[in-house]
């Protein structure tokens, strides 16, 4: 698999991200950052589970990519769950034909839907080359007793980007909602 150099750029910064937060003065790669909020009934919960996830997806990143087999054995288990079954052959092709019909405006929208992916819809936006957001950062609320929200931050290549990949990832970890921060 051929990843373009700033793709691994950006694989690379991610993974160190994933484990140490940013600076605050570091500086956003991409078009900067996009912020969205998460509402869950355990934080810790969820946040932990996301990171177990992207973790997993940016460490093979920068190896062949699995099949889908592979990805289902490798991936935690709670998250796999939480995915819709696969389509058949059919149901594929005759989304690949609607999907190619959309204009951009109407595949942006269509890709920041949060309905229930499944895996290999999932995948197919994190492979390298189809990355369009890497994560930055996770911000707590300093308030002890509000365990049920947080700030997911993420560095995104273009602006505005489908953000629907995101979304499933907290709400497969058991986000209640995401709500992106240009939204409100």
């Amino acid at each position: 698999m051929q990843v373009s150099d700033e793709k691994l750029r950006q694989i690379l910064r991610e993974r160190e991200r994933l484990k140490n937060p940013p600076q605050s003065t570091d500086k956003a790669t991409g078009v900067g950052v996009a912020r969205f909020i998460v509402s869950c009934t355990d934080v810790s919960l969820v946040l932990g589970l996301a990171k177990e996830v992207l973790i997993t997806v940016n460490d093979y990143s920068t190896q062949n990519w699995l099949s889908l087999d592979e990805w289902s054995n490798v991936l935690p288990s709670r998250f796999v769950d939480c995915c819709s079954s696969e389509l058949t052959s059919e149901e594929r092709k005759e989304r690949t034909q609607i999907w190619q019909e959309l204009s951009y405006e109407e595949k942006l929208k269509e890709a920041s839907n949060d309905n229930e992916w499944t895996l290999s819809s999932w995948l197919s936006w994190l492979e390298p080359n189809e990355r369009e957001w890497f994560w930055w950062n996770a911000v707590l609320f300093d308030e002890p007793l509000n365990n049920s929200h947080f700030i997911i931050e993420v560095t995104a290549l273009d602006s505005p980007f489908m953000s629907g990949a995101l979304k499933w990832l907290f709400k497969a970890c058991g986000a209640l909602d995401i709500i992106s921060e240009d939204d409100l």
